[in-house]
């Protein structure tokens, strides 16, 4: 299935730069806040980071052409058009679980439901929407722009197609999927910087 309008909930360093690396590959995004000094300060480290990377001769399109995909919202009534709906709050299980039965209730039914958590099961999310199978986790890493890897968390309900969606739509972003079956605190990466952590 092809992900062409991303909406991102969470227009922080995270929600930001995942907007941008979407903007970058083509693809159109509404990045959402609570308000709009939210979105401006978010909308703000994209062009800089942009610029950026246009001065070290890593993007060929100029700036305003990729900031023009980015569009903003102070609600989720923009989300019906979306192929792909990313949460990326902080990690509070509460406001995220929340955030996804609005965005349940909002997404077209094709939709997929996505989160950034690095720590909370996907399935735990997924159980307070109506499509469980459409729901998973893709966990960038910060910075987004610069970082490669990206898990794709399956939740115990996950369908297959939604993960091969998942695992397609990181690759066109450039970066490198990391499948991950199970759905734990920490998921893959996480775990092992944390064993690393504990060994040392």
């Amino acid at each position: 299935m092809n992900i062409d309008k991303v909406f991102i909930v969470g227009a922080g360093l995270m929600g930001s730069g995942i907007a941008q690396v979407c903007a970058q590959s083509g693809i159109e995004v509404i990045l959402n806040d609570v308000n709009q000094e939210a979105l401006n300060k978010g909308l703000k480290n994209i062009e800089w980071s942009v610029g950026k990377f246009i001065e070290k001769g890593k993007l060929s399109e100029n700036k305003e052409t990729i900031l023009a995909r980015i569009k903003t919202a102070t609600d989720l009534s923009q989300a019906g058009d979306a192929d792909l709906a990313v949460e990326a709050v902080f990690e509070k299980l509460e406001i995220k679980q929340e955030i996804f039965k609005k965005l349940d209730e909002r997404c077209g039914p094709d939709a997929l439901l996505a989160s950034n958590t690095s720590a909370i099961p996907i399935t735990e999310l997924a159980a307070v929407t109506e499509r469980p199978d459409r729901v998973l986790g893709l966990h960038f890493f910060n910075p987004v722009p610069m970082m490669q890897a990206v898990e794709v968390i399956k939740g115990v309900s996950t369908s297959e197609e939604i993960m091969l969606a998942g695992l397609d739509f990181v690759r066109r972003l450039g970066k490198e999927p990391i499948r991950v079956e199970n759905d734990v605190p920490g998921f893959l990466l996480n775990r092992i910087n944390l064993i690393s952590y504990v060994e040392a």
